[in-house]
């Protein structure tokens, strides 16, 4: 007898999720399982940021293309069975998330093998290891012509890095999980270059000094090739539009005029290019320009820069450290029009909270600290002891849930004004589950 639907998501969410580095039990399991994942080519991507964004970008290409594709992301706002999924092309982009009934026979068929990595290691596979192994399984039950894996932390010990990728993507490096990645570009960037395999091509954004110096010795070790955003290809022209982007890239072999992508910020320019070298790559040509122009028109990232609402503007992005932070900040007023700003972040507590304050809070009229439904987050005291005094702005206010924080938020801005509602994206999935009332 199968688990049921509730089954496979109670029996998922038994195993927490926390984290324990080594591949052992991965590639334990998913030798029982005759190693699903080298049934498909792949793309795998790593970085600190904008690899969601990347890779819904290249799934889009791909299937624009002609290809069945799978995409595996992590984390999801509201449901696991958003790291599944598949698309392709029927007159138009088509998504489908897994279904309950798959999802629970999925997991239903891996419960023997699980049982029997778990009795001979004597310790259990953890959430992340069990959805990489069901996403493999699935992607290669499913026949997908090419599957597109994002890492879950770091690169060398992930679990995603069992692919044996012919094309990897690298987004711009920076510190994020410090106590598992240290806390430098460099020490972070030294685990994610890994995923490159041998003899295959990299993607890589323009990357600080020392994660150069780190992608050029793993180049050279394994024999692989590297583009890199700047140098071998680029962005001649990543402008604001209406609802998006318009950018013009050129690659080595083509120039894609006045592209629009339907994502906000200019740091979305930089996924797009690395999406399309990324495709080209992998096809081993260059693209169809009026496909892949199609393909893009329905690109989203939900939790991204993602529009839920207006008058008053209602945005939800998870930036979860200071570099995203940053790109957050810079997009603010270039890509929005509004009066006074209110921002609602909660923060898990292993994060550089401080630095993540330290970007956001000055640029706002008004902030509300609270925290998501789950026992990672900082307490809305600890993020108040935390956050920067801005000169002539009123201190903090706390609320003890993210509903109360969306409705004091809402109490207090007129229809010109906008809130901002950011940080773990765990958060940021609370608050889109309150706003656009979903079950």
């Amino acid at each position: 007898m199968g688990l049921t639907p509730k089954q496979a998501h109670a029996f998922l969410d038994s195993r927490g999720f926390g984290i324990t580095p080594g591949l052992a039990r991965i590639e334990a399991l998913t030798r029982l399982l005759s190693d699903p994942q080298l049934n498909f080519l792949t793309i795998h991507l790593a970085g600190t940021n904008g690899k969601t964004s990347t890779a819904r970008i290249i799934t889009s290409i791909l299937a624009g293309h002609g290809l069945s594709t799978g995409l595996y992301t992590s984390p999801h706002l509201h449901d696991v069975r958003e790291r599944f999924v598949l698309a392709g092309w029927d007159e138009g982009p088509v998504w489908d998330i897994i279904d309950e009934q798959e999802f629970a026979d999925t997991l239903t068929y891996l419960l023997p093998f699980i049982q029997m990595v778990e009795d001979d290691l004597g310790e259990p596979l953890t959430y992340f290891e069990l959805t990489t192994a069901m996403a493999f399984e699935w992607m290669s039950e499913r026949s997908v012509a090419a599957g597109v894996i994002e890492t879950g932390l770091g690169g060398r010990w992930d679990a995603t890095n069992l692919v044996r990728s012919s094309v990897s993507v690298l987004t711009p490096v920076d510190v994020d999980h410090a106590a598992y990645l240290g806390s430098t570009p460099a020490a972070n960037g030294s685990e994610k270059v890994d995923i490159i395999k041998v003899g295959s091509t990299v993607i890589s954004a323009a990357q600080v000094p020392e994660v150069m110096d780190l992608l050029a010795a793993r180049t050279t070790k394994v024999g692989a090739k590297s583009l890199v955003l700047g140098t071998d290809f680029h962005i001649a022209s990543n402008e604001t539009a209406v609802g998006g982007r318009a950018v013009t890239l050129k690659t080595p072999g083509a120039s894609y005029e006045d592209l629009f992508l339907p994502l906000h910020g200019a740091h979305q320019g930089v996924n797009l290019a690395l999406a399309v070298a990324a495709a080209e790559a992998f096809l081993g040509r260059d693209l169809d320009p009026e496909l892949l122009a199609a393909s893009l028109l329905s690109v989203t990232s939900p939790g991204r820069l993602e529009v839920v609402g207006r008058k008053p503007l209602i945005v939800l992005d998870g930036a979860h450290n200071p570099h995203a932070a940053l790109a957050l900040r810079n997009t603010l007023s270039a890509d929005f029009l509004f009066k006074k700003l209110t921002i609602v972040l909660s923060i898990f507590e292993d994060k550089d909270i401080k630095g993540v304050l330290d970007q956001l809070v000055p640029a706002a009229d008004r902030v509300i600290l609270t925290r998501g439904d789950n026992s990672r987050f900082a307490s809305p005291e600890t993020l108040r002891d935390l956050a920067p005094v801005v000169a002539g702005h009123d201190a903090p206010e706390l609320a003890p849930t993210m509903e109360d924080a969306l409705d004091r938020a809402r109490s207090i801005s007129d229809e010109e004004d906008m809130i901002l509602i950011t940080g773990s994206l765990h958060g940021v999935g609370d608050a889109r589950r309150h706003l656009l009332d979903i079950d």
